[in-house]
């Protein structure tokens, strides 16, 4: 079977997704988009196999987009600082902080993580958001190949951390391809229990 070779936009788009998560070195990046393009023809190869579903009408005001775009590249911006402005801005973040916590890479990784979501749920916001209707077998197995894959090229469990920043990976990608799938926690994590 044939890949569904990304746009040049898309491509740079899930790249830029995996930079601002700190996901993978070059090598990984390269083999995990070749793995998710060669996912996605057979996931639309299979089709979706869940059924048709009710569309909620009223989006939200175009602000949203603004607002998911400037967050997409505000976390952007925080995950490719160089190395002595990221310190800098630790350094400061712990010595302002009111509690006396240490900031360290773990708590930006995670602001960059929160960002990326917020920014994920606000771009979702902009078409209208299917209703719950649970993952179809297509579905479960094409998260599951992208969970493995996840798995192989990073050497991290997409399980792990409560499921970040896999899971915000998986909706960027949804987003980026235009696929209308909705993610169950529950779901989710039982899919993501088996990988790894």
């Amino acid at each position: 079977m044939a890949p569904r070779y990304f746009t040049p936009e898309q491509n740079g788009a899930v790249e830029q997704a995996l930079k601002a998560l700190n996901i993978g070195d070059d090598e990984g990046v390269r083999i995990f988009i070749i793995a998710l393009e060669y996912e996605l023809a057979e996931y639309e190869n299979l089709g979706s196999s869940r059924q048709p579903e009710q569309q909620v009408p009223d989006s939200p005001a175009p602000p949203i987009e603004q607002l998911s775009q400037e967050l997409a590249t505000v976390a952007s911006q925080l995950g490719q600082l160089p190395e002595a402005s990221r310190l800098w801005l630790l350094n400061g973040l712990t010595g302002q902080d009111p509690f006396a916590r240490v900031h360290d890479q773990a708590y930006l990784d995670a602001v960059v993580a929160e960002l990326m979501r917020i920014a994920s749920v606000c771009a979702a916001g902009q078409r209208p958001v299917p209703t719950e209707n649970g993952l179809g077998d297509a579905e479960k197995h094409f998260i599951g190949v992208i969970a493995e894959a996840y798995y192989e090229c990073f050497e991290a469990r997409p399980c792990d951390s409560g499921g970040e920043p896999f899971t915000t990976l998986l909706q960027r990608i949804f987003e980026i391809s235009g696929l209308h799938i909705r993610l169950n926690k529950d779901e989710l994590d039982q899919i993501l229990a088996s990988i790894g």
